[in-house]
């Protein structure tokens, strides 16, 4: 999935991320890290993935925002603490990931979910981290996966009527709203939403954050999370 923003200071307003820490989870063969953010009342698990720019700090506050919700939030660092500062570096991050190494990092982090805070299983992906949600929802048990303007494949292959929710951009050159939304279309338990916005409108980082859009795209996924792992 190509980027087409680049990113922007200052940080994004909204909770601080500061209550999270940076962990590692998995063995040998499969170690990864993240950001983890939890209360002390554990509730439904939700992994985020990030899009091509990396775990900008809107991707930590997201993850705090989930918390909030009564979710345990892990979002994983697909670029173990590296991020892009424009739309080619984020172009090359995203295609130099070994995907079956990718695969077995997303796997792990799923398991330090379910066995250490709670079985119940959200996915949520952006982007380049949207084509590997639907990728990991078909190799682990989820309960819900939310795909923000991306999907790839995954989006048209069968989805064994596992509930999916999607948002896309209606300004996006890449992953076509009108394409994504007629395979969604064609899928069980699905349903997608298209927004007036560019591609990433959702990354309070990005030059083509669009607040009004995202804000709605994140109501509608709250909701399809609460309903679903509750």
């Amino acid at each position: 999935m190509k980027a087409t923003q680049h990113p922007t200071e200052p940080p994004p307003e909204g909770p601080s991320w500061s209550a999270g820490e940076h962990i590692t989870f998995g063995g040998l063969s499969d170690k990864g890290s993240g950001y983890m953010a939890y209360s002390e009342r554990v509730g439904p698990s939700v992994l985020v993935l990030h899009d091509a720019y990396g775990l900008l700090p809107s991707v930590r506050a997201l993850t705090d925002r989930f918390v909030s919700e009564g979710f345990t939030a892990l979002a994983v660092d697909l670029y173990e603490g590296k991020t892009a500062d424009g739309a080619d570096a984020a172009d090359a991050m995203a295609a130099g990931l070994d995907i079956l190494d990718t695969m077995k990092r997303l796997t792990a982090a799923v398991e330090h979910l379910s066995s250490n805070w709670h079985p119940r299983l959200g996915l949520v992906g952006f982007s380049a981290g949207a084509s590997l949600a639907t990728m990991l929802a078909r190799e682990v048990d989820v309960d819900a996966t939310v795909v923000y303007y991306g999907g790839g494949a995954g989006l048209e292959q069968s989805w064994a009527a596992r509930p999916l929710l999607g948002h896309f951009a209606r300004g996006d050159d890449f992953e076509p709203a009108s394409s994504a939304l007629q395979a969604i279309a064609t899928l069980n338990d699905a349903e997608a939403f298209s927004y007036d916005a560019p591609h990433g409108f959702a990354n309070a980082n990005l030059t083509g954050y669009d607040q009004s859009a995202a804000e709605l795209a994140l109501e509608r996924t709250l909701e399809e999370l609460h309903y679903q792992l509750s």
